[in-house]
């Protein structure tokens, strides 16, 4: 019966251990940041889908018209005609470039990289 009274108290006194320390620490979080809230938002899984309009023949018929009325094209308006990024249209722009069967070819106008008809 002793060994039982030893076990009761023991539990007791883990019980109110556990109660004081879990109560003291409520009374000092509100203590110390009577106004903090914290809300946790979980963000939703966005998934992006890219589609173009245009395959890259049909952008460089784009190209190639926009050069028969204009001067020269700059990289940032062929993104916005074709709807690509400004990375993806300058490296399309320099294949374009870069291929000798096709009718564009790059300079460099002050301190922009534009493409003019050959």
């Amino acid at each position: 019966m002793y060994t039982t009274e030893k076990w009761k108290t023991g539990i007791l006194v883990i019980v109110m251990a556990l109660f004081c320390g879990s109560a003291n620490a409520q009374r000092w979080r509100s203590h110390c940041h009577p106004h903090r809230v914290v809300t946790i938002v979980d963000r939703p899984n966005v998934t992006t889908h890219v589609s173009n309009r245009f395959n890259q023949r049909e952008r460089l018929a784009l190209a190639v018209a926009y050069l028969e009325t204009h001067e020269y094209l700059s990289i940032r308006q062929y993104a916005k005609m074709t709807q690509l990024s400004k990375v993806s249209a300058e490296a399309e722009l320099n294949a374009f470039a870069m291929d000798k069967n096709k009718p564009i070819q790059f300079v460099i106008k002050g301190k922009k990289k534009v493409y003019i008809k050959k």
